[in-house]
């Protein structure tokens, strides 16, 4: 386990998706709106490609891939929440559909192209 955490994060449960998730109270911890985002959002099942802006610690992405066998790319400007986005994706061997992706929302265009 320790190999996972840096500093004071924590390995929650996504209960619903037999998933675990890497958190920090002093950086961020997801809320009840990344929950029902994910839950109500209109996504492909088998085909296509998501992108998650502003991920943070990749809460979206990693609820999404309950929903969908379709790639998904997560973009979060802020280093450590990459950081433990990436960690979770690896923890929850998720690395074949998620893709997380350091940038500001305003080059994001330049880097997948148009979306």
């Amino acid at each position: 386990m320790e190999k996972w955490l840096k500093g004071d994060e924590r390995l929650d449960y996504l209960l619903a998706e037999n998933l675990r998730i890497i958190q920090s109270p002093s950086v961020f911890s997801f809320s009840l709106d990344a929950v029902l985002l994910s839950k109500f959002v209109s996504i492909p099942s088998h085909k296509g490609s998501i992108v998650d802006l502003c991920s943070g610690n990749g809460v979206i992405p990693l609820f999404l891939s309950a929903r969908t066998r379709g790639q998904i790319t997560g973009v979060e400007l802020q280093p450590r929440l990459l950081d433990m986005a990436e960690r979770s994706v690896r923890y929850n061997q998720l690395e074949n559909q998620i893709q997380m992706i350091l940038g500001d929302v305003k080059e994001i265009p330049k880097q997948l192209g148009s979306f």
